[in-house]
């Protein structure tokens, strides 16, 4: 017997005590939460997102690793997507076919962060074993090992003309590094951890997201400080400027999306996950949209000009890591703790 939406009540003969107490049934669409009797809870947030805003379909999964995805980065043509995990390993995916280039395991502890060089012949990467890796795209050759933190890189990115390399850590400093010849031009200290780094497109200054929640701006390569946000009050997961700039995403892990106006400081926007964390966020390259990844496995997509969600992309079952747009912002990838990277189409 089905009812409204699609969702069945199993018959009470099959609906064993042990078997149905908490268990999420997927049913035509729909997840239906189930009392051990059998009895109808409710629809959780996948079901309720459904409604809202339309399911979408993934379009390529890439299967290879053996635990969390961690971070992933299109290269700048687009061709391809690297991808780092808890796994320890470095993977090379082709967009075109979806299948792995190359894996390497070089690090000694989880791959926590990677980024593609601006001619994209480079992948570096940060890990949970205190050093910053760089591969060469081709074949994942070992090209550097970068010296400097203390406890985990959390973050890492190249400027966008490939002068500099940037690493975030949880030893509370940011290292600024020459990508020529992988000496260490500036450490910047912070009061707490730093769990995220983003360059500005000018590669004037650089922000850094905290886990105390404080937001700095630092200019390159002198080491001022710019700017201190306002404490958001929870941890900050992530940054992110947009292409041309001005303006500033940070995710906390409080359900919220701040969008400052930069350098100024202005806060422009509090943006509202609906029912879970954000978790992980990235600018379309035209400046026009916003994605986030979230704690619940969903991945939206916020629509600036239409000052709303437009899209809602669904199939991992865990914790949505990273998201990275392609360049051309056809495609939107994700990278989650179920193991998997998605590839959805943007609208």
């Amino acid at each position: 017997m089905k009812y409204q939406n699609g969702v069945g009540f199993p018959p009470q003969s099959l609906v064993p005590t042990y078997k149905y107490l908490s268990q999420i049934l997927r049913y035509n669409g729909w997840w239906a939460k189930f009392s051990r009797e059998g009895g109808f809870l409710g629809l959780s947030v996948t079901g309720w997102l459904s409604s809202m805003f339309g399911k979408q379909r993934v379009l390529g999964l890439f299967v290879g690793h053996d635990d969390w995805v961690n971070a992933i980065a299109f290269s700048p043509g687009g061709k391809f997507l690297a991808s780092g995990g808890k796994d320890r390993t470095v993977r090379l995916w082709g967009i075109w076919n979806g299948q792995q280039i190359w894996a390497v395991k070089g690090h000694a502890d989880w791959v926590k962060s990677i980024a593609f060089s601006p001619d994209g012949s480079l992948i570096a990467t940060g890990s949970g074993d205190k050093t910053v890796k760089v591969w060469a795209t081709k074949n994942g050759a070992l090209v550097a090992t970068l010296s400097g933190h203390t406890d985990w890189v959390n973050s890492v990115t190249f400027s966008p003309s490939g002068k500099w390399l940037l690493s975030g850590s949880a030893d509370k400093a940011a290292i600024l590094w020459d990508a020529q010849t992988w000496e260490q031009v500036k450490t910047f200290v912070h009061m707490s951890l730093v769990y995220s780094v983003a360059f500005s497109p000018n590669e004037d200054f650089f922000v850094a997201g905290t886990y105390e929640g404080i937001v700095k701006v630092w200019k390159v390569p002198e080491g001022e400080p710019l700017l201190t946000l306002p404490d958001h009050g929870d941890w900050v997961r992530c940054v992110a400027l947009s292409p041309d700039g001005k303006t500033l995403a940070t995710c906390c892990w409080n359900e919220t999306v701040r969008l400052w106006r930069v350098p100024e400081g202005d806060l422009e926007a509090i943006l509202t996950v609906p029912k879970t964390a954000a978790t992980s966020i990235a600018f379309s390259p035209d400046g026009e949209m916003l994605a986030i990844g979230t704690h619940s496995g969903q991945v939206f997509l916020y629509e600036f000009s239409a000052q709303k969600f437009v899209q809602v992309f669904q199939g991992h079952t865990d914790h949505v890591s990273s998201v990275a747009f392609s360049p051309d912002g056809k495609w939107l990838a994700s990278g989650s703790r179920d193991k998997t990277i998605r590839l959805w189409k943007v609208r």
